[in-house]
């Protein structure tokens, strides 16, 4: 089993020492308030960090005014206290503040179990001060340790993909995988894409924000990964395909096989050329590579030959193989010319 310690989780537990040591400091009980908070207000990066404190100020203040009210209204007792909690919630889902709701739970809990009979301003300051701690400590380890390096992170994330489907259409075509460890794989690089997706989407999102050195070299980058995320996904649909069909394709005819499986290789061969050159490994000729894809053309040609004079029932089986060989040969290309007009950089 592998064991590995990211830079978010290494930063989540610096901001949780912190978060300990200011409350021990201070003398403050309940230190755990503040523990619970930093986690909770770890965020993936620096933009998201100082979002997520605007969302949670509102957040702490619907729940002081929920739990002011809940207490003088009815009580202090832990049914009053769940009730305020769910109304709370229905409000905070009602103004789209879903991600900080438990910043409002633990607002509403720690004001509410301040005392059994009321609540005392000096409680509320202290356990207010609890979350501010927690946010803050969280909020600085964030800012100053391990800050993140996004295109780093995002090409080493596509990398790893890039390298899982390369490894699959190398082992689908020949069958030489079993059925439930092909599946696990596939599994893993769905879950990977989708992660990719939702780290593009974060850069995206807050790249007018970040202090970027070289804003037009980051940009660049940016079209790249996005065109290599299009590379991954037409290498997963091409997966897919071939774990359907390759059986029915060779029953079809053994010639057509032989054509998709000759194809596949040199996709292979193609995107990892692509990917070497990136990282300035090794030296591509132009001239080779666009020698490989006119053999790939030739390829496909033979290949739309074969299916024109198939039958209908054949043909159906081959063409969705074929339909995704074309549009990710297309994909390749077009990421073979981005990547020789701009140098890695991290």
């Amino acid at each position: 089993m592998n064991f590995h310690i990211g830079p978010r989780m290494m930063k989540t537990g610096l901001a949780v020492t912190l978060a300990i040591v200011i409350t021990e400091v201070l003398n403050f009980e309940f230190g755990l308030v503040a523990v619970i908070t930093a986690v909770v207000a770890m965020q993936p990066s620096i933009m998201r960090s100082v979002t997520y404190i605007k969302e949670t100020a509102l957040s702490t203040l619907i729940g002081i005014i929920f739990a002011l009210a809940g207490a003088y209204t009815l009580g202090l007792h832990p049914a009053a206290i769940g009730v305020t909690v769910i109304l709370a919630i229905a409000v905070n889902i009602k103004l789209g503040w879903v991600k900080t709701v438990n910043i409002t739970i633990i607002t509403i809990s720690i004001i509410m179990l301040s005392g059994d009979e009321g609540i005392h301003l000096t409680n509320l300051i202290e356990r207010l001060s609890l979350i501010f701690i927690g946010i803050s400590s969280a909020f600085l380890i964030n800012a100053f340790i391990f800050p993140p390096n996004h295109p780093k992170l995002l090409y080493d994330m596509i990398k790893k993909s890039l390298d899982k489907t390369s490894f699959l259409l190398q082992v689908i075509p020949n069958k030489t995988m079993k059925v439930r460890e092909l599946k696990k794989r596939k599994d893993e690089l769905e879950k990977d894409i989708k992660e990719i997706n939702n780290y593009l989407d974060i850069i995206i999102d807050e790249k007018s924000r970040m202090f970027i050195r070289n804003r037009y070299h980051f940009m660049r980058d940016i079209v790249i990964f996005k065109q290599m995320l299009n590379v991954v996904e037409l290498e997963s649909e091409l997966i897919e395909n071939l774990k359907l069909k390759i059986d029915n394709i060779e029953e079809i005819s053994p010639n057509q096989s032989f054509l998709v499986k000759k194809l596949v290789a040199k996709i292979v061969e193609y995107h990892e050329n692509i990917i070497l050159t990136y990282e300035d490994k090794v030296i591509v000729q132009k001239e080779l590579q666009k020698e490989s894809f006119t053999a790939m053309n030739l390829t496909i040609n033979d290949l739309i030959n074969e299916l024109q004079q198939s039958e209908i029932e054949k043909w159906i089986e081959i063409f969705p193989v074929a339909s995704s060989i074309v549009k990710l040969m297309v994909e390749l290309e077009k990421l073979d010319k981005f990547i020789r007009k701009q140098e890695k950089m991290f």
